[in-house]
Formats: C-alpha cells, structure tokens, sequence
C-alpha cells in the first residue's frame, strides 16, 4: 500500500516538474512565443529558448546550420544519450576543458530542488547561484 502512495506521489511531482520547467524557461528567457504549458509540441527544439537549453554544448545553437542540422537530423548533428545539453551547466554555458560549472544550471537545480524538497522551495535559488548551497542547506 505505501509504494503505491510512494508511485503516485512520484507521478504528481513529475506531472507539476513539466509545468514549472515551462513556466522557469518563459520567465528566464522570455521567448516569443511562450513555452506553452499545455502543449508538449512547442517545447524541444523547435522552440528557440528550449532549444538553446537542449543543444549539446559542443555545438552552437546561434549558428542557422546548427538549428537546422539538429532539427533535420543531419550528421554530425544527431543528439545521443552522450551529448550534454546546455541546462546542465552554470549559466548554461560550459568549457569543453574544464567541468567546474556541469550541475549547477539554475533551471536543472530548481527541478532538483521541486522534486526533493517542494515545488515552492524551487521558486528563488539563493546564493552565489552555483548550486552547491542546495545540497548543503537541505
């Protein structure tokens, strides 16, 4: 009986996690148009913002034939479980030869923060906006 309360609990913050990521993205980048809460297929890559936070670092998501190569699935272009993606790192930007800032982007810690504290608890991420202070005070 407990872990199908502890499932269910699992699939509500997943379902609350989609929104407040749509929600995070529009308040932090502003695109036009919006992240729609409600509609799964104007996120991802044909989505400016979301795509700049999707696109594998190794590659530039300003360039045209980057956002095209991604989107047409051209190689060279093709996103594998070994690309990591901009949201992962500290101001979503990373240096190739050094790792100091992988796991501390704002929005990747914010879902950490709703899903193992409490969504409110994601709303303002405090300190030098490293990350770190997450794990310590919590």
């Amino acid at each position: 009986m407990a872990a199908g309360g502890a499932d269910g609990a699992h699939r509500d913050d997943t379902s609350k996690l989609k929104g407040l990521i749509a929600q995070w993205v529009n308040v932090e980048f502003k695109p036009d148009p919006s992240v729609d809460l409600d509609d799964k297929y104007t996120r991802g890559f044909i989505n400016e913002a979301c795509g700049r936070l999707l696109c594998p670092t190794e590659l530039d998501w300003n360039s045209p034939v980057t956002k095209a190569g991604i989107q047409d699935h051209l190689e060279g272009y093709i996103i594998t479980e070994l690309s990591f993606p901009a949201y992962l790192y500290d101001k979503y930007t990373a240096n190739l030869d050094n790792l100091e800032g992988l796991f501390k982007g704002k929005i990747l810690v914010q879902g950490y923060k709703a899903v193992f504290t409490s969504p409110s608890s994601a709303k303002d991420i405090g300190g030098d906006g490293n990350g770190t202070n997450v794990i310590e005070n919590n």
